[in-house]
């Protein structure tokens, strides 16, 4: 039978491992404050990064319409200088309006040629020749009916040679 000192000994030590080996699950387990913090950092973080890409785009689109309405300006004035060039140097020969005088001409409401009103998209696929007739789009194009002699040459059974 143990002595009492070394059964008292042995509870010590197992209670002293068993406080160590519980401080360090402790330690590497994170707690759940732990998780929601960091949760919330990386939310915080993907809010941030949201905003600054959705103000990249905004800032991109202003960028993208001052460069337009720049270059409209510049294509008019292009525009207005050959008109002015071509009515000087050609004396009056050539007669071209100046792009304001064009832009008020063209309206939203001018009429559309009669050669684009007949316009017919190309097809993707081959047209019927008929309403009745199957076209090519359709799960049965090319494959015979049942009950056409060709389905049934298929299905009969093969004669019994008796003979051997």
């Amino acid at each position: 039978m143990p002595s009492v000192a070394i059964l008292i000994a042995t509870a010590v030590l197992s209670l002293g491992v068993g406080l160590a080996g519980g401080w360090l699950l402790g330690m590497r387990r994170k707690s759940k404050r732990d998780v929601i913090m960091d949760l919330e950092a990386r939310l915080e973080r993907a809010i941030e990064s949201r905003a600054d890409y959705e103000a990249e785009v905004a800032e991109h689109f202003a960028t993208t319409a001052q460069l337009l309405n720049r270059m409209t300006q510049d294509y008019r004035e292009v525009y207005n200088h050959l008109a002015s060039g071509a009515d000087s140097l050609c004396d009056g020969e050539v007669s071209m309006p100046s792009a304001t005088t064009l832009l008020e001409t063209i309206g939203d409401d001018q009429e559309v040629p009669g050669n684009l009103l007949d316009v017919v998209p190309p097809l993707d696929y081959a047209p019927r020749k008929s309403p009745d007739e199957k076209g090519q789009l359709s799960e049965t194009f090319g494959l015979d009916r049942p009950g056409s002699q060709a389905v049934d040459r298929l299905l009969e059974p093969e004669p019994l040679d008796r003979s051997a």
